[in-house]
This record gives C-alpha cells, structure tokens and sequence, in this order.
C-alpha cells in the first residue's frame, strides 16, 4: 500500500467521523462520570522543522494504529483500531505537546504512530505523512509502544522535517 493509498483512506475516515458524529468525538474519558473508567493513551513532543507555506496547512494530525503495517484503514478505524488527535496547532510552532486518549480500552499495545498533513482542500485524497515515530535510537523502523492498563504513557516524541517526509510502510 503507498502513501497515497493511507493518506486517501485516512482522509476518507475523517470525512466518515465528521459526517456520522459521534457523541463527543476523541473527548478525553470524563472521569466524573463514575464506573471506573480506563485512560489508555500516549503523549510527547513533536519537533517541526521546514515548515511549508501556510496555504498548504489544511489540517495536520497524530494517528496511531493497532496494526503494522495498516491494513483496511478505513475498517480499522470503524472498529476502534486507529485513533486520531483533534488539528495539531499552533503552526510554525518548533514543537508542540500532544496527548492522544484512547477512546477504546482493548489496546494493549500501538504498533504505528504517524503525523498526517492535509495540504490542500480535497479531505479525500490531499493528505500526506510527514513524521513517524521510531523505535528509540532505531530511525529505520517504526516504534511501538506497550501499553500499560491503565495511563498515558509519556515521551512519545516525533520529529516532522516537511522538506524531508518518512517513507510509507
């Protein structure tokens, strides 16, 4: 599968997202709400360098996936395999915290982390991967990353250079 095959089929499950809704969407689990909920999740820093030009910033998002190398995105998401963060921002920032909850406590383990750029107005098909996050001191294969039961798991970080985007799986 290219690149342009993941990045058109994530398009097409932020577009299915956007037009079925879902409640609260990515929300955090409110913990107010009783029943001993589990945060499951991961955070860190992603370092950005090469920012390209503001009109090609449409939308730019962290991914995690259950499976590597990703199968039928569009499947996987339906059914709770591949999460995503709200718009990463501010843009032309050197770095930004994100933290990813997720939303579906059966994941015992993320096998791939991408940073996902929508450079253009077509949510179908302008998409393109710009960082992943690799195994520590490893940059030739992607990281992943064991969950603990319950928290976020932390330092999750990422470099994105958009001058110089990773190869696809």
């Amino acid at each position: 599968m290219n690149i342009k095959s993941i990045l058109y089929i994530i398009s097409v499950i932020i577009l299915a997202l956007l037009n079925f809704g879902c409640d609260k969407g990515l929300s955090p689990i409110d913990e107010s709400q009783g029943g001993g909920s589990v945060t499951k999740g991961i955070s860190g820093t992603i370092h950005f360098i090469n920012w390209p030009p503001e009109s090609t910033l449409v939308d730019l998002r962290l991914v995690a996936f259950k499976n590597y190398p990703p199968g039928d995105i569009v499947a996987e998401v339906m059914q709770g395999n591949a999460q995503f963060t709200e718009t990463l921002k501010p843009y032309f920032s050197d770095s930004l915290s994100y933290t990813l909850v997720l939303t579906s406590g059966a994941w015992s383990s993320i096998q791939y982390i991408v940073v996902a750029q929508q450079f253009g107005p077509n949510i179908q098909a302008d998409w393109k991967m710009v960082g992943v996050y690799y195994s520590p001191g490893d940059s030739t294969k992607p990281g992943s990353i064991n969950l603990p039961s319950d928290g976020i798991v932390n330092g999750i970080n990422i470099k994105v250079n958009f001058l110089n985007p990773p190869s696809a799986p």
